[in-house]
């Protein structure tokens, strides 16, 4: 029997907000997309298929597919074939109680090497009913519904190795994974997400793997670089970085006596500290002083609370005082209007106005 297995879900943006959705109907969009694209949702049988051929008009379909019920129910199936011979028969699948479901989709616009996971259960009951296909229910304590912004960072493929260069799934729901993949998802996990209870479910998982090499192939993005692609899409949210912010700031990096910062020994941009807040740039100074900045384009005033805490984080990273003079809080503006300077006066923010 195998223990593990991901899943691959067809994308649902039910319930879609600061989680991933499958957590009920699709929009009317994602009804077309899906029904034009994927095989269940293209099924005359298909509760959408038939909303979707009648205009979308009369009742709109609930719970009409595995995916709109996935984070209420918490259960999946291997799935029936759906063309051949065999059409509408039942598959089944090899798993057990205590094995890892890792549950994954590609988001619009993905392709297959792009495949994300976006939650995962410990399987605690498995059905193998005649005519029915193969169940696995979730547990009723290990199971986490990944926030939108962790998801689409997690890439499957980094951890399921194949013999190709291109990533390909495939027909049926199902790839099995053995422990030492498994326990790889588990830690890189534990470095991403932010939230207490879901690292404390991680770590309770990971108490069954103690002794298990964690598997090395296939990871191609470290957990660093994944850490801070969801730090920066969390401040600037889904539309991302203006073109002009990030134009100043790569400039202001560059140029950092504009500024009034001599003698800089480096600088990063998008500096993420450990609470997960992410400072434009952390310049770091010749005579052991560092300097956070902050840079605002359009209204300055809540980037001067921005850079109170920057500070305040980088001299708790230093064990420094949070008063101390050793960090240097800074607002770069294209425009910074008296009641902002009165405020960085007040708090000894030192300000700079650059003009476009």
């Amino acid at each position: 029997m195998n223990k593990h297995v991901a899943v691959k879900c067809t994308y649902n943006n039910g319930g879609e907000g600061d989680f991933v959705g499958f957590h009920g109907t699709c929009s009317e969009e994602l009804i077309k997309e899906n029904t034009q694209n994927h095989v269940w949702c293209s099924q005359p049988e298909c509760l959408c298929k038939q909303y979707f051929d009648n205009g979308f008009k009369g009742e709109r379909p609930i719970n009409p597919c595995l995916e709109s019920t996935l984070f209420k129910d918490w259960w999946f199936g291997a799935g029936t074939f759906h063309t051949g011979k065999r059409k509408g028969q039942p598959k089944r699948a090899n798993l057990e109680q205590g094995g890892i479901c890792f549950l994954t989709t590609r988001f619009p616009g993905d392709k297959e090497k792009d495949r994300k996971i976006i939650g995962l259960y410990r399987i605690g009951k498995v059905t193998h009913h005649k005519n029915e296909e193969t169940k696995f229910f979730a547990n009723k304590i290990h199971r986490i519904r990944l926030p939108l912004d962790e998801a689409s960072q997690l890439f499957f493929w980094d951890y399921y190795s194949i013999n190709s260069d291109r990533p390909l799934w495939g027909t049926g729901l199902l790839r099995y994974l053995d422990d030492s993949q498994v326990k790889r998802i588990l830690l890189d996990l534990k470095q991403t997400v932010q939230s207490t209870q879901h690292k404390e479910i991680i770590e309770e998982l990971l108490i069954d793997f103690t002794g298990i090499t964690a598997a090395k192939k296939g990871l191609r993005k470290t957990v660093i670089d994944r850490k801070k692609r969801i730090a920066i899409k969390r401040k600037y949210g889904a539309g991302g970085e203006g073109e002009n912010h990030k134009r100043l700031k790569e400039w202001i990096a560059k140029h950092p006596q504009a500024i009034g910062l001599k003698e800089t020994k480096k600088y990063e941009l998008e500096y993420v500290f450990l609470s997960g807040d992410t400072v434009d740039i952390l310049f770091e100074q010749e005579n052991d002083n560092d300097a956070v900045v902050e840079i605002e384009t359009t209204i300055p005033l809540p980037g001067c609370h921005q850079a109170i805490k920057y500070r305040a984080l980088r001299c708790a990273e230093r064990s420094l005082p949070l008063d101390s003079n050793k960090v240097k809080a800074i607002l770069v503006a294209w425009d910074i209007p008296q009641e902002v300077r009165d405020f960085c006066k007040k708090y000894n923010i030192y300000c700079y106005e650059i003009k476009k």
